[in-house]
């Protein structure tokens, strides 16, 4: 039997990585927590990083899962940024542990501050690195599994889990509203891949909520979309 290729390997480690990381879940998650260790990595993480769900429509049927990364520089200060995986429907811890493709070079960098330590696999638990570059060196980032029936987001009704781009859209503006934690920052909303058909869409209903006078208000700065090919 031929050898698995590279492609298998990684596979078959982020598989691994997604079932621990289910099984760990019911105990980091019940609306906001904060998570001090994660399988893969050794000893406590050394950034704070939140993950929860919050309800984003009338019902609160429909509840989106995110990885909030507080900056590892000044948080209180430090630009905001709501970040999207392509797809639609690719989970957003692939963002911030190792896909986002940087210039024109197809060329994986992740975000977010761990990444796997890439090895021959033998069928243990993959493991995980800290990211000397990562982008929460400099701000806060939220990863957002969105739209419903992403990674662990889910709707408790077959109509919730019904979406599109609109909706997509509308229930992440209303996530940031139900998330206000340094909402006041300079904020960006980016993405990659489809995500850039969605992210003007959100800068729109956060500049119609600004004109409103929503509460809290959004403190929307330049927005960053498509960086499957370019970072604008």
């Amino acid at each position: 039997m031929a050898a698995p290729s590279d492609h298998e390997q990684n596979y078959c480690k982020w598989i691994c990585f997604q079932m621990v990381f289910l099984l760990i879940l019911p105990r980091l998650t019940a609306s906001f927590s904060t998570v001090e260790y994660l399988p893969g990595f050794s000893g406590s993480l050394p950034f704070k990083l939140e993950t929860g769900y919050i309800g984003v429509d009338e019902n609160e049927d429909v509840q989106l899962f995110y990885y909030f990364i507080e900056s590892e520089g000044n948080p209180r200060e430090d630009p905001l940024v709501l970040w999207l995986t392509g797809g639609p429907g690719c989970s957003a811890i692939s963002g911030l542990v190792f896909e986002i493709v940087t210039g024109l070079k197809l060329e994986m960098v992740c975000l977010g501050p761990l990444h796997f330590n890439i090895v021959e696999y033998n069928g243990s638990l993959p493991t995980l690195a800290l990211h000397p570059h990562s982008w929460t060196k400099a701000a806060s980032i939220i990863f957002l599994d969105a739209p419903v029936g992403t990674g662990f987001s889910y709707s408790g009704c077959l109509q919730g889990s019904m979406s599109s781009d609109t909706k997509y859209a509308n229930q992440s503006y209303n996530f940031l509203e139900s998330h206000p934690k340094f909402i006041g920052n300079p904020f960006y909303v980016a993405g990659d891949s489809y995500s850039g058909m969605i992210v003007p869409i959100i800068a729109q209903e956060i500049s119609s909520g600004i004109e409103l006078g929503h509460k809290p208000p959004i403190n929307l700065k330049v927005k960053l979309s498509n960086i499957l090919y370019s970072i604008l």
